[in-house]
């Protein structure tokens, strides 16, 4: 039982007895004034609280223990369960040179017009190129941070998620060239100890963010260039 909740608990009861001790006193005085029956009615109340608090505590006191339990059951399954490892990967053809995609998706900035950040910027003092870091402000005001772990200029770049994040979270965007243009690739690998339904929603979510973003891209390129 947690530090709180047995202070709780004390202060519950002395305040509960302090308040017992004031109705029996009460009681006791009004029965001496000669009212003997409302006397005894209002000792034998108190007595009836004094045991239905008595009750209360012990099962409060048993679900409290039980709920620990589990959750002590549920920490040593977490740890003794394998982590979880997820991939997953989404492509689009553009016509345009890698050095045109690169100079769109690479700024922080571009969150803004290729997702869903209402402000997104790179963090002041960290450096261009592997550990920078963007920090994306969402139209609900969550904030996430992602740190630039490896890079290729105009070819491709890694990122992992700083904040806010249980698990390792890495993406990737890699451009090749092709005939008419280039491709871009985008891929996420999610590594640690994650349920089987919570892993098959983010799957469902990073598709349908990536799909989007892949589609933007063409979007704001065909704008840019007037197609």
């Amino acid at each position: 039982m947690t530090i709180l909740v047995r202070f709780l608990r004390a202060l519950h009861i002395i305040l509960f007895a302090a308040g017992f001790l004031s109705i029996t006193v009460v009681a006791s005085m009004i029965d001496n004034g000669g009212n003997r029956e409302l006397g005894l009615t209002i000792e034998i109340a108190a007595a009836a609280m004094a045991g239905a608090l008595g009750i209360g505590l012990v099962v409060v006191g048993q679900k409290h223990k039980l709920v620990l339990a589990r959750r002590e059951s549920v920490a040593k399954l977490s740890k003794k369960s394998p982590p979880q490892v997820f991939r997953a990967q989404e492509s689009e053809s553009y016509e345009h040179d890698v050095g045109t995609v690169w100079a769109l998706i690479r700024p922080a900035e571009s969150a803004t017009l290729l997702g869903d950040a209402r402000r997104a910027f790179t963090v002041p003092g960290t450096p261009t190129g592997v550990g920078e870091q963007q920090c994306f402000i969402a139209g609900d005001g969550s904030v996430s941070i992602v740190e630039v772990v490896a890079e290729e200029s105009e070819r491709w770049s890694t990122t992992r998620v700083v904040t806010p994040s249980e698990v390792d979270i890495r993406a990737t965007f890699q451009l090749e060239p092709t005939a008419t243009g280039c491709l871009l690739q985008v891929g996420v690998a999610l590594e640690g100890r994650i349920s089987s339904e919570r892993l098959s929603t983010y799957e469902e979510s990073w598709r349908g963010h990536a799909r989007r973003y892949l589609a933007r891209v063409t979007q704001i390129l065909d704008l840019q260039h007037g197609q």
